[in-house]
């Protein structure tokens, strides 16, 4: 009996005059989880939104059954069950969980909306995806993996045969990706399939039935998992061999460029789905990396928007270059030498409307005024030497940044801000939804620039990233250091420990 559900056949896609799409061709079968496996750019995204309906192909057809489309539609491919869960969440803060649930789809009887139906259903796909949230819960009330488990739960609601997940796992703690995973299987035994994209290939060999492995918009190979292996599928996305993934040595060794003694946040009036960070001391050196390690929700990204003065320091003390300092805002953590890469590039990283050259502009443009007139030429030129020395992957400085790939568009942030020439650089999630090479790019840029005597504070919620890239770790769990380790102390095993409560530093 043939499972297909659909097929596509010699699917192409252009944007203007540069080919992104070259004839692909695959079928989908009921029941099974297809991993699509390439560097950013590769063209994974275009092609699941060729699927789902949100971009028509230029040549190509998508078959179901008997029927032939050309021209797939978002409401086409939502009859024949398809739904896609994008990177960035399509969830509407400002209203509540239940009705982001059934947003355009509620449950009605004899014209009425069925609250009680509506109320069932949510609670029942609350705990099917492990969501620890009410129906009337606000969703500005939930962190980011709460809101990625209310967009699974969406997808389900829908009844789709076909969710496409895209990178699905980034903002969820390990905890909360074992659970996703065992929903995902779950559905899988009903006969529901999976197009799952993630850089994270021990998820793929987890998950994944079939991989199909792009590389710059075509299709290189479709492998049975169970059949192949990481170096495989690795050298068939970048073309060449990865061998030592992590490579750092520490080269400089200077002063204490940023010191925390003591330092608690303000609890009164902060959410309670992330614990604020609470008697908190630490010293970072020119030259070295410093990682943060913890689950999510632990208090690591609210320590970073403390230090920014963007959440209030109910007591403690801040050092920078040895001088006690005041950090009221952002723009004072900037004066002093202090440069941020945020977790979410597209939210706060980035003006996705608008041109490389601007948004590598942005922290400096103030600078380069004559008689209140900015200076284009210069601002352009600067962007331009950026765009060359970090790789960026575009057609050019008025390029918008809506338009290139995750990994393109984390260099731009990381270029933002390495414009200002921070003595102190502070990386939350730098490698977060890209792929194998661009990350390769970014390690050897921590190196380098670690190398000039910069000092370092990587937060990362890969163990191996941060154990691989940091000369010293802290441990973070409920908003408090539970461990500092050297790097000759860090096990995967020692750092859970910490991370989870289960061990406390005692010095």
């Amino acid at each position: 009996m043939d499972k297909t559900i659909i097929r596509l056949d010699n699917i192409a896609k252009s944007f203007g005059n540069v080919r992104v799409i070259h004839h692909i061709s695959f079928s989908i079968e009921a029941g099974k989880v297809y991993a699509l496996a390439g560097e950013n750019g590769a063209g994974k995204s275009t092609l699941c939104n060729i699927i789902s309906g949100s971009l028509k192909p230029d040549e190509g057809t998508i078959s179901y059954g008997d029927k032939e489309y050309s021209s797939f539609t978002i409401q086409q491919a939502k009859e024949i069950g398809i739904k896609m869960v994008h990177q960035e969440l399509q969830i509407l803060p400002l209203m509540n969980v239940e009705e982001n649930i059934f947003i355009g789809e509620e449950s009605s009887r004899r014209g009425f909306v069925n609250k009680k139906e509506m109320r069932k259903r949510s609670l029942e796909l609350l705990e099917m995806v492990g969501l620890n949230a009410q129906p009337e819960t606000k969703v500005a009330e939930i962190e980011i993996a709460g809101r990625q488990l209310l967009e699974i739960a969406r997808a389900i609601n829908h009844n789709a045969r076909i969710i496409i997940l895209d990178e699905p796992t980034s903002s969820l703690s390990q905890a909360e990706i074992r659970k996703f995973f065992t929903i995902i299987k779950k559905l899988k035994e009903q006969g529901v399939s999976f197009i799952f994209i993630s850089h994270r290939l021990e998820e793929v060999f987890e998950l994944a039935d079939k991989i199909i492995v792009l590389k710059d918009g075509e299709k290189v190979a479709e492998l049975n998992t169970e059949e192949t292996n990481e170096k495989e599928v690795i050298r068939l996305m970048v073309g060449r061999e990865y061998s030592d993934f992590y490579q750092r040595e520490r080269k400089c060794h200077g002063d204490v460029c940023l010191e925390l003694k003591d330092i608690s946040g303000v609890k009164e009036g902060m959410l309670n789905n992330a614990y604020i960070p609470q008697h908190v001391s630490f010293k970072v050196e020119e030259g070295e990396v410093l990682g943060v390690a913890g689950l999510v929700g632990a208090g690591r990204t609210e320590l970073v928007r403390m230090i920014f003065g963007e959440m209030p320091i109910g007591s403690g003390e801040i050092f920078v270059q040895g001088e006690k300092v005041q950090i009221k805002s952002s723009r004072d953590a900037i004066k002093l030498g202090m440069a941020w890469v945020t977790e979410d590039r597209k939210q706060e990283g980035l003006i996705l409307e608008d041109t490389l050259v601007r948004n590598l502009s942005l922290p400096t443009v103030h600078k380069h005024r004559k008689a209140g007139i900015i200076d284009d030429n210069f601002l352009t030129k600067m962007s331009e030497e950026y765009i060359q020395k970090l790789k960026v992957k575009t057609t050019g400085g008025q390029q918008k940044a809506k338009n290139l790939s995750g990994g393109n568009q984390q260099k731009i942030v990381l270029g933002k801000w390495l414009s200002t020439n921070p003595k102190i650089l502070i990386l939350d999630e730098p490698t977060r939804g890209i792929d194998v090479g661009a990350k390769a790019e970014i390690y050897k840029l921590i190196n380098e620039l670690t190398a000039q005597g910069m000092a370092i504070v990587l937060i990362s919620s890969e163990l191996p990233e941060v154990m691989g890239m940091s000369d010293r770790l802290l441990i973070m769990y409920e908003g408090r250091v539970t461990g500092q380790l050297l790097k000759e102390e860090y096990t995967e095993e020692r750092v859970m420990e910490y991370a989870t409560g289960r061990k406390v530093h005692n010095e």
